[in-house]
């Protein structure tokens, strides 16, 4: 009875996420463009390969790990929370041709809400580059620890079972190295790859113009002036 009634309850909180989504970004499907698209469907290919491909593989000492989670957060930064909810629920439905291990509506449910935790970076505009690397590392944080405490741990009570209650599944030693690993490492590298990303936009203001983060203008102010000028001077 466990996994349906789990599933039940996954199934209830994502489709509630999506309702939520469309109420912060109701005009998404108006700024959606081919270079858009294109750009969400990379991201959902290097989700793939991070997490299933290479994270999944136990290449690093046996562990499973979720390499593609920096992406996730970064694609709701971008595109927004309807745009995240999308790139994190088809890299989940694409990944499931890797799963070697469990099924659960509770993993799709926090790929989408990983990527929402992402565009509340930018829900409100950032006026200086702490107040956005703080909130970078706070929402990536919740986003970490729902993940390992509460996702998997209820995906792997409901899936796996045996004589393991949630607690012992959620308390389990190598999480509390995993979770501090995340929140360490993630935004060191979600951090210059938006920047990277937005600053290559520059060539292409259809696409620029048109993301969520950029919905209340520029955001050079937050940018690194060393990698804006390589990277103007490398485009020009």
């Amino acid at each position: 009875m466990v996994y349906p009634i789990t599933t039940a309850v996954a199934i209830f909180i994502l489709i509630s996420l999506y309702f939520i989504a469309y109420l912060m970004d109701r005009k998404f499907m108006k700024k959606i463009n081919t270079s858009s698209i294109t750009l969400m469907g990379m991201l959902i290919a290097l989700i793939v390969i991070l997490t299933n491909c290479i994270g999944n593989s136990g290449i690093f000492f046996n562990t499973r790990l979720m390499l593609g989670n920096f992406v996730l957060f970064l694609s709701g930064m971008m595109f927004g929370p309807v745009g995240g909810a999308i790139v994190g629920t088809l890299s989940w439905l694409i990944g499931l041709g890797f799963i070697q291990t469990f099924i659960h509506a509770s993993i799709l449910a926090m790929y989408v809400l990983y990527a929402m935790l992402g565009s509340l970076v930018f829900l409100f505009k950032s006026e200086s580059k702490l107040t956005y690397v703080i909130l970078v590392y706070s929402f990536l944080a919740i986003a970490s620890f729902l993940m390992t405490f509460v996702a998997f741990p209820i995906a792997s009570w409901a899936s796996v079972g045996g004589e393991r209650t949630f607690w012992q599944w959620m308390l389990l030693p190598k999480k509390f190295i995993v979770f501090p690993l995340d929140v360490l490492i993630e935004p060191l590298l979600i951090i210059p790859c938006f920047e990277v990303c937005l600053l290559l936009l520059k060539n292409n203001p259809t696409v620029e113009g048109k993301t969520w983060a950029t919905r209340f203008g520029s955001l050079d102010h937050l940018f690194s002036k060393k990698r804006s000028k390589k990277i103007d001077s490398n485009t020009a």
